[in-house]
């Protein structure tokens, strides 16, 4: 029987973003993405409410992210969804864990001429991206997870 682990979501940003690494050097990142959701009821009426899920990037997409999201930023996320429990502790839970993040444009609220402490300005963020890819491809990478 196949199984299938994916997730997508699309949503927004809920506080900049910041890079941490894990004890073996690995970069990490966990933020919360906002999702809202819509539904009419059985008699007519409409239902909003909002879920935020925590997801977490590593490597290579960890540093992008910390880079380029910021508060308020457009997200689409896909990845699997991993669960863990610690015995000891009798205490479990679920990462929501990216394999891939595109960055949908410039934050909600923003302006498009003007940069303040809520705005974030892409400017040619792409050029930067590609330059770090080109010379992370002609790095070794050593035991580190690897997204697609």
């Amino acid at each position: 029987m196949a199984s299938i682990n994916t997730f997508t979501l699309i949503g927004h940003v809920t506080k900049d973003v910041e890079l941490r690494t894990t004890p073996n050097g690995t970069a990490t990142t966990t933020y919360t993405v906002a999702v809202n959701n819509v539904w009419l009821s059985s008699n007519g009426t409409k239902n909003e409410e909002c879920d935020f899920i925590p997801v977490t990037t590593y490597a290579k997409q960890a540093e992008n992210d910390a880079k380029y999201l910021r508060k308020g930023a457009s997200v689409a996320v896909i990845g699997r969804i991993r669960s863990w429990y610690k015995k000891e502790e009798k205490k479990g839970g679920f990462n929501f864990e990216a394999e891939r993040v595109m960055y949908l444009g410039k934050p909600a609220g923003s302006s498009s001429g003007e940069a303040d402490s809520t705005s974030f300005d892409h400017g040619n963020w792409l050029d930067s991206y590609e330059r770090s890819e080109q010379t992370a491809a002609t790095q070794p990478v050593v035991g580190q997870r690897r997204t697609v």
